[in-house]
């Protein structure tokens, strides 16, 4: 795992020398700055790649208002700037409302207690790497499902079963399932299974540029175009021996779908600037959640593309079609993302289990993993309950509160909940936070607009 950067900000040294002794032993790279415009050049300078900043809020000006960190984090909205934990010796909840509403993540106030600020930057850090996997598309480590797992559910046992037969064969397969219910995971497996030694060569076929297609996935000599400075190895190339994966391959354009179906039918390609034709010597999976009969019936995929990828059809059930793995698929990843972030894994209530199986999984078990990677992180005694799962919502009328809310105003209504939320979370913002299914900050916002003390 590569190590993490952080950036201290304070005008005192002592304060700097402190946290950097502390973040060091326990395996961080720590970089300091004694004033806002320190940290802003470290921040705009490409070599120093900042993971996460601890901002102290008072400098020059004065030492309780926090002016000059709020400016500086007003600054920093709207740009790819790391997570932000705001720090002073003056805590107070107004500043903590104002610092939470103009983009820190969390706050702490000075003297500190080192565990829980090793905890809370730990905490930021790992909801960043989440958050960052959410955006972008599927790979197999983001998917870290082993073999005993994935095959749990009465459902998947048939689905091994179908590939079982026809692994070992060539034949081209074509994966259809929703988003994040394992088609990667299933193309690996497809491949280990088979006969064919070379490697297992990945692609997203929607993350490739139209102009850049063929370069991509057939390669190209040196000078072919403008930006072409070096020779480059196509994906099928690479593949050669082995399997070649085709991501999201709906997504394509029909001049792209052209070129598809030429190398499928002729196993025969050319590299970009190049006229020798090349063979191509790999076994094509590809995967969508597209339907394609409609993309089909108005012109927007070719048919006899089609047929040429899906040979072999194989159709991944979604998570709610598979909920006697859920229990299973659970406890794997709260023991894969405890490890990972070096926390102890919490323990799942009855009540949260029961819960999970009438939720509906739109995301399918990327969501799950998420959903656990998140309990890990955000957990603090030791037992996930329904609480802690407030996002999710049963899926059908019956499961639903059966009593009706008295009719109140839009603000009597939040101030209630607000109040309810902090009593049974004994006034832990966070603990609220996750009841309400809002953020920190908008908790903080709500304390305030009320006039609601925390302790």
């Amino acid at each position: 795992m590569q190590t993490q950067t952080l950036l201290i900000v304070d005008d005192k040294a002592d304060i700097r020398l402190s946290l950097k002794f502390l973040f060091k032993n326990h395996g961080f790279l720590v970089q300091e700055a004694s004033d806002l415009n320190q940290a802003r050049a470290f921040l705009n300078t490409p070599n120093h790649a900042i993971d996460l900043v601890l901002l102290d809020m008072n400098y020059e000006f004065d030492t309780t208002s926090g002016e000059e960190g709020l400016t500086f984090l007003k600054q920093m909205q709207g740009t790819q700037a790391p997570p932000i934990i705001a720090m002073t010796a003056w805590s107070s909840v107004n500043l903590a409302v104002e610092a939470m509403q103009v983009g820190a993540k969390d706050f702490f106030a000075k003297p500190w207690d080192n565990h829980a600020v090793l905890m809370m930057v730990k905490k930021q850090l790992a909801l960043a790497d989440i958050e960052k996997a959410s955006a972008t598309s599927p790979t197999p480590a983001s998917m870290p499902v082993i073999d005993g797992l994935l095959w749990h559910s009465s459902a998947m046992q048939q689905l091994k079963r179908q590939i079982d037969r026809i692994a070992k064969t060539d034949a081209t397969v074509f994966l259809r399932g929703e988003n994040g219910t394992g088609k990667t995971c299933i193309a690996q497996y497809l491949h280990q299974q088979s006969l064919r030694k070379g490697a297992f060569v990945g692609v997203n076929v929607a993350a490739i540029p139209e102009n850049l297609f063929e370069s991509e996935l057939f390669g190209h000599k040196k000078g072919a175009f403008t930006d072409a400075k070096q020779d480059r190895v196509g994906r099928f190339a690479k593949a050669s021996g082995g399997t070649l994966f085709l991501d999201e391959v709906g997504t394509q354009g029909l001049n792209q779908q052209a070129k598809l179906l030429r190398v499928l039918e002729s196993q025969e390609y050319e590299l970009v600037g190049d006229n020798t034709t090349q063979v191509a010597d790999c076994r094509v999976i590809s995967a969508s959640n597209a339907d394609f009969e409609q993309l089909m019936s108005t012109g927007a995929f070719r048919t006899d593309l089609y047929f040429r990828l899906n040979t072999i059809e194989l159709v991944i059930p979604p998570l709610r079609e598979r909920l006697d793995e859920i229990n299973t698929l659970a406890e794997h990843f709260l023991k894969l993302h405890s490890q990972k972030y070096q926390l102890e894994a919490p323990t799942l209530t009855e009540e949260a289990l029961e819960l999970m199986h009438a939720y509906h999984w739109p995301g399918n078990v990327r969501e799950l993993s998420h959903m656990m990677a998140r309990s890990v992180l955000m957990n603090e005694h030791g037992a996930i309950t329904i609480e802690d799962l407030a996002c999710l919502q049963p899926t059908s009328a019956e499961q639903a509160p059966s009593s009706p809310l008295p009719l109140m105003t839009l603000e009597e209504a939040e101030l209630k909940l607000l109040k309810m939320a902090m009593a049974q979370s004994n006034n832990q913002v966070e603990d609220a936070a996750l009841l309400l299914g809002i953020s920190k900050s908008a908790i903080y916002r709500r304390l305030d607009k009320f006039n609601i003390k925390t302790k």
